[in-house]
């Protein structure tokens, strides 16, 4: 089943739960924006190339949720210098799409992120590739991939969550 086949309305939920993932980031809510992932879940931000799997390539973020938990950790450490005065960030998120239907969702979204540390601006977008399962009447994400279209550019500070 392809975006065009999708109730309207399931799309239009599914949108609000990434807008809400986005606007979770930008305000610095971890700990609301950790419980929107699965326990089983991966987060994935490749490097180099678009067409592997996280086990075959070198990636910018591969972590699964107690990865992400300890990345949260150290963010909120005062000791965490790399983000010390904490980036601020704001993300558009459009061109929802589910690709597929079933147990899980297939969605894909585009984004545009900019970050703003130390007077410096610095924009990434791409593609998102969310995986969602359905969790009493809400979603719970099983995989996030961020597709950078800048991922084999060099990169000044990666210490933010996309």
């Amino acid at each position: 089943m392809t975006g065009r086949n999708v109730d309207p309305q399931l799309t239009a939920n599914v949108a609000d739960f990434l807008f809400e993932e986005a606007g979770l980031l930008d305000e610095r809510q971890f700990d609301q924006w950790l419980d929107l992932y699965s326990e089983d879940a991966i987060y994935w931000v490749p490097a180099n190339r678009l067409d592997a799997e996280p086990d075959e390539q070198v990636a910018i973020y591969h972590d699964n949720y107690a990865r992400l938990k300890e990345r949260l950790a150290r963010m909120r450490s005062r000791r965490f210098w790399a983000q010390n005065p904490p980036s601020r960030t704001t993300r558009t998120v459009s061109n929802v799409r589910i690709r597929s239907q079933g147990e899980l969702l297939e969605v894909e979204s585009r984004f545009i992120l900019v970050e703003l540390r130390h007077g410096r601006s610095t924009t990434f977008s791409g593609l998102y590739r969310h995986r969602l399962r359905e969790s009493q009447g809400d979603y719970r994400i099983c995989r996030k991939e961020v597709l950078l279209i800048q991922n084999n550019e060099p990169f000044y500070n990666l210490t933010f969550i996309f």
